[in-house]
């Protein structure tokens, strides 16, 4: 139920020396150095992200192959003279490192994502992935990596679960401190800078800004830059990030879609801990994309700004409790394709959990209570104005259940749960009450997940399992009642 949007991802020509070089590093392989947010089917829920529509075109096996040597024999050529031989040594001094994992997923829902009229269906995915990483110097690392996602039984022609071949997801340059570059960098010492390919980020719980795992594809990636700074001992943690969404090549520079994010940590607070973010999003090829869909014209660009704080209450402040709170308002101007207009945009998020540690009794083991609420607005009738909070990453996999079946927006999902340990598993139960800010409800989910671990007294020790099984019963005409089913393993190399 969700689509795979595109991000393709273009560096812009650098006048420093260390940013010429990273151009001349991807220049053989420019054509196909698009990032690629891809929200898969299980890690968000359809409407929830405001990533761009646009479908990442199928590579043939045999380009990509040819196109990973290219980065190969490149890598060798610009580094190699660095290190002539010290590979070894490398290798011996932890400088060079590979790793590689395995996941293999079974899933079952019935209706296939909840809609209305479709059958049940099943499909086996596979997702492999190969990372590299290493040292050219102390201040500036290396990370390339490569994942193949597919199903073994199934639609292989899902975008959203299978990348029909290897892809170039990781492709990232890391510098520790700018300042160390050159002596007249001084002024930005205690700044560091990534640069190419990666995850989006992650803070805080995740409800708003996030890069889930959950999805065959991997975690959502986007090409850009990251700066981080901390500041006052630690207690003023910075990071800035632009990501190149969509790049539109025919027009002028810097047009497409982009999202522009500052996250400010903040440890000095008293009694709790918490966060400040800002993210602007920049649609142009995506509200284009849109309109050509229904056969509008296209309505050119539209900007909407996120921002919010994030607090939880430090930990031992009350024994055994934990409080955490977070709200967003999103405004600007956001493109309605029913409409076919630019409109206004106000919309509000806001999520409160509680969690209580009971201690392990005589008959039963730690108990790990929750409670909590996330709500999201929805556009009223007849409104001549955008008022659905969307997510620009979507939510993470089971935010409102685990079947993902519910809208980012539009919901007002009362839950709670509890997580124990029964027979050396990790036993996790779920309740979610699923009304909507506007219109019908949409119903209720319950939910068990059970989790072993890779022990040689399971399985013989060859792989860890985990179990899910959830039931969403509808209150909605847009979604019917589902059974869904997963089971899933993974290695480590």
């Amino acid at each position: 139920m969700n689509s795979t949007p595109r991000i393709l991802s273009c560096l812009e020509r650098g006048r420093a020396p260390l940013a010429r070089v990273l151009v001349l590093f991807l220049s053989p392989f420019s054509d196909s150095f698009s990032c690629q947010i891809e929200d898969s089917g299980q890690d968000v829920s359809c409407p929830g992200g405001r990533l761009s529509k646009r479908q990442c075109p199928e590579e043939e096996s045999g380009i990509m192959i040819r196109k990973f040597f290219v980065v190969g024999a490149i890598v060798a050529t610009m580094f190699t003279p660095m290190f002539v031989g010290d590979l070894q040594r490398l290798q011996a001094d932890d400088h060079l490192d590979f790793d590689t994992d395995l996941r293999l997923r079974w899933e079952y829902s019935h209706p296939w994502d909840g809609l209305t009229g479709t059958d049940g269906d099943t499909v086996t995915m596979m997702r492999t992935r190969i990372g590299m990483t290493t040292a050219f110097s102390d201040n500036i690392g290396f990370a390339l990596g490569i994942t193949d996602a597919r199903t073994l039984t199934g639609d292989d022609g899902d975008a959203s679960i299978s990348t029909g071949g290897p892809s170039i997801r990781n492709l990232y340059l890391q510098v520790a401190d700018l300042s160390d570059l050159n002596e007249h960098l001084e002024f930005l010492s205690g700044w560091s800078m990534g640069l190419g390919r990666t995850a989006v980020p992650t803070y805080d719980k995740g409800r708003v800004i996030h890069s889930a795992d959950w999805g065959n594809l991997g975690p959502a990636i986007a090409d850009g830059y990251h700066l981080n700074s901390d500041f006052l001992d630690g207690n003023l943690d910075l990071n800035i990030h632009f990501l190149t969404l969509d790049k539109d090549a025919t027009s002028a520079a810097g047009a497409g879609d982009h999202f522009y994010g500052a996250h400010l940590a903040v440890d000095s607070l008293p009694f709790v801990e918490g966060s400040f973010y800002y993210w602007k999003y920049t649609a142009d090829l995506a509200n284009q994309d849109e309109a050509t869909a229904e056969g509008n014209a296209d309505p050119g660009s539209s900007g909407e700004d996120t921002y919010g704080y994030f607090f939880s209450l430090r930990e031992g402040l009350i024994p055994r409790v934990g409080i955490d709170f977070e709200y967003a308002l999103q405004d600007g101007k956001r493109y309605d394709v029913v409409d076919d207009a630019i409109e206004k945009l106000d919309s509000l998020f806001y999520s409160i959990e509680g969690t209580y540690h009971q201690d392990a009794g005589s008959d039963f083991a730690a108990l790990d209570w929750r409670v909590g609420q996330i709500a999201a607005t929805g556009t009223s009738a007849g409104a001549t104005r955008q008022e659905a909070f969307l997510s620009p990453f979507g939510s993470p996999h089971g935010t409102h259940g685990i079947a993902d079946l519910v809208p980012t927006s539009n919901v007002r999902d009362f839950y709670f749960g509890v997580t124990t340990e029964l027979m050396n598993s990790e036993v996790d139960l779920a309740f979610h009450n699923l009304a909507s800010d506007q219109g019908a409800d949409w119903g209720t989910e319950l939910d068990l997940v059970v989790r072993r671990a890779q022990s040689a007294d399971f399985l013989g020790g060859l792989m860890p399992l985990e179990v899910g099984v959830g039931k969403f019963s509808s209150d909605s005409s847009e979604l019917e009642s589902t059974t869904y089913f997963y089971t899933q393993t993974s290695w480590d190399f």
